[in-house]
């Protein structure tokens, strides 16, 4: 998505009347919310993509932001104070808010066992010397890629912070083009690293890539990170649907996706649930599930695509979204998170996802029965929303921004 171009057609869309799947005129209101201010007393931040908790660290929230900074924000929402946790901004390929707006600081989480070893990871663009690799089809030229490394925390000046030299890269994955990065990372209940890559870029999969198990672009990986070193920065976990499989990328988890823009999971159920970003005309959710094929560029939502150019066959199995929205309702999915907390019980078991470009935002939820998923609307998020973050008491967050600051809000009961 390029930003100049989808803020043109919002202003265009939000001239005309609705009547498209998904807009918000065909679906019902759900439970009233408000979005208060996470931390009224903070300085807007650059950029928020995010916000992560340390294991066993209940008194702070982490914000990571794109520029390549995550800041240590005190929870209490009377204090103002913040520290500088993580600076990778000397290594990050900067965002381009005119063009290539999608790179920077994308992704960042702690270890599971972060009590013990003080390591984190993170995920963020590198500009590099240009080269040319095979995609899918034929070669592209470019000096960019995507790099997930890990780094440990040390004690500094009286207080934690990432040492940058620690850096250990497990896995380095060239872009063909500056957007569809896609970036969320993040460690499942199985306590594997979960790594979203978009489909290379540029519009149309020019490709092929996210329909090949050749590539790790367009997919979902599934990676085990414990004990990593220099040598062997990650393994290939036995169980993975293309292990072993020959012409078929061991780390793939699941494929088929376009620009997944955000995914996490249940905490009850253990789902993985996800935004997938769209290319003419729908956005949509999925529950991402092991050797799943999500129909992309062989399908937009759960519409043939016609654009798609390559004359080999689609792989079989297409599972459909759970929900979609057509671009007469917003341009750019931001997945969020199935509702666990307890301030808003109306909402419990519902995924929320809203859209960075028109702000609306709604709720949907699987059926028993298996019939089509139940979606409502939500109210509109203040702000452009460019994430969504779990509480450890399981009460939502949301970052956003416009202009290049933001801030953080919360979801909370509204009134009519």
């Amino acid at each position: 998505m390029f930003l100049a171009r989808r803020l043109l057609i919002a202003v265009l869309l939000l001239l005309q009347p609705c009547c498209a799947q998904g807009d918000d005129r065909d679906v019902p209101a759900g439970p009233v919310i408000a979005y208060e201010d996470a931390f009224p007393r903070q300085d807007p931040f650059p950029q928020p993509l995010l916000v992560v908790f340390a294991p066993g660290d209940t008194e702070h929230a982490y914000v990571v932001c794109q520029p390549g900074q995550v800041f240590r924000v005190p929870r209490d929402p009377r204090r103002s104070d913040r520290e500088l946790f993580c600076d990778l901004s000397d290594r990050i390929y900067p965002a381009d808010q005119e063009r290539n707006w999608e790179e920077g600081l994308l992704g960042f989480q702690f270890d599971p066992d972060y009590a013990d070893n003080h390591h984190v990871f993170c995920y963020w663009s590198e500009q590099v010397e240009p080269r040319e690799e095979p995609m899918a089809r034929g070669k592209r030229r470019s000096n960019r890629q995507s790099v997930i490394a890990r780094y440990t925390v040390v004690e500094q000046d009286g207080r934690s912070v990432v040492d940058n030299a620690s850096e250990l890269r497990v896995l380095e994955q060239f872009q063909p083009f500056g957007n569809h990065n896609a970036g969320t990372i993040l460690f499942g209940p199985d306590r594997m690293l979960y790594v979203a890559f978009g489909d290379g870029g540029a519009a149309n999969d020019p490709y092929g890539n996210a329909e090949s198990l050749a590539m790790l672009l367009g997919k979902v990986l599934r990676i085990d990170v414990r004990g990593a070193t220099a040598e062997h920065p990650y393994r290939i976990p036995a169980d993975n649907p293309f292990a072993g499989r020959e012409g078929a990328r061991g780390e793939i988890w699941c494929y088929g996706l376009r620009n997944v823009w955000r995914m996490s999971f249940d905490r009850k159920t253990g789902e993985l649930w996800a935004g997938d970003v769209g290319q003419n005309r729908i956005e949509e959710v999925d529950v991402l599930v092991k050797g799943g094929f999500y129909g992309w560029n062989s399908f937009e939502g759960d519409e043939e695509f016609g654009r798609r150019n390559s004359k080999l066959p689609t792989p079989a199995g297409h599972i459909p979204p759970v929900a979609t929205y057509s671009h007469r309702a917003g341009l750019s999915i931001t997945g969020g998170h199935v509702y666990r907390g307890e301030r808003i019980p109306e909402l419990v078991g519902w995924f929320v996802y809203s859209d960075f470009i028109t702000k609306r935002a709604w709720a949907c939820r699987v059926r028993a029965d298996g019939g089509a998923a139940d979606v409502v609307r939500l109210r509109p998020a203040p702000l452009p929303p460019s994430s969504y973050a779990e509480e450890p008491d399981g009460e939502l967050l949301m970052t956003c921004f416009s202009g290049g600051q933001g801030k953080v809000y919360r979801l909370v009961p509204g009134e009519d």
